[in-house]
């Protein structure tokens, strides 16, 4: 068996308490928002990396939305924000590039290459949702000038855009490390198990 994804090497439960872990990080993503230094540091990129990468079927998506779209029907009224929103709507569709680079992943056993896909997704999110800021808000100045400034330092009187940046790199880096670690150890002990019970049977 050469896949190594929950779902080729895995039993049914696995996957299932897999997912469970999904929903629980997505669940208890919510950081005080008397923390700005905190910004942006979120297991989110992570979960779709993931769920992409080692889940299959209907799970691969099932999960990061309600471990996702769920909280955020909770969490988005304390920023006064609507998931129908324009920017929203960028962020979602940021969330599907990753969750489709975690698809490209899914064949891979090393954990070096899903913080790799971790890190180039933190850079495609913060691209995406800074140059959004960037066409759809009038301060700044339709130039490339004016989306360096989006990209780089933001809106003057806001947190720079580099500090979203480098809270989203840290815990893209950290959360994949972490989830990634966790789906590999539970596929290298499920087939063990396996071949345990099978040998117990046969004697």
């Amino acid at each position: 068996m050469t896949e190594t994804n929950l779902h080729k090497k895995s039993p049914y439960r696995a996957q299932l308490l897999f997912v469970g872990l999904i929903l629980i990080i997505g669940f208890s993503r919510h950081l005080p928002l008397s923390n700005p230094e905190w910004l942006n540091f979120s297991p989110v990129l992570s979960l779709f990396l993931i769920s992409g990468a080692m889940l299959r079927g209907a799970w691969s998506w099932i999960a990061p939305i309600c471990a996702v779209f769920v909280t955020d029907l909770l969490l988005n009224p304390s920023y006064g924000v609507s998931l129908l929103e324009p920017f929203m709507l960028a962020t979602s569709f940021s969330y599907l590039l990753v969750f489709l680079l975690g698809k490209s992943l899914v064949k891979t056993k090393s954990l070096l290459r899903l913080v790799g896909g971790g890190i180039a997704g933190a850079l495609v999110f913060h691209f995406i949702t800074c140059s959004f800021a960037w066409w759809s808000n009038p301060a700044y100045a339709k130039s490339l000038n004016g989306l360096i400034q989006a990209i780089t330092i933001g809106q003057p009187g806001f947190p720079p855009a580099y500090l979203f940046l480098k809270n989203t790199m840290v815990s893209s880096i950290l959360f994949t490390s972490a989830i990634g670690w966790i789906a590999f150890r539970m596929q290298e002990s499920v087939p063990s198990t396996t071949a345990k019970a099978s040998a117990a049977g046969a004697s």
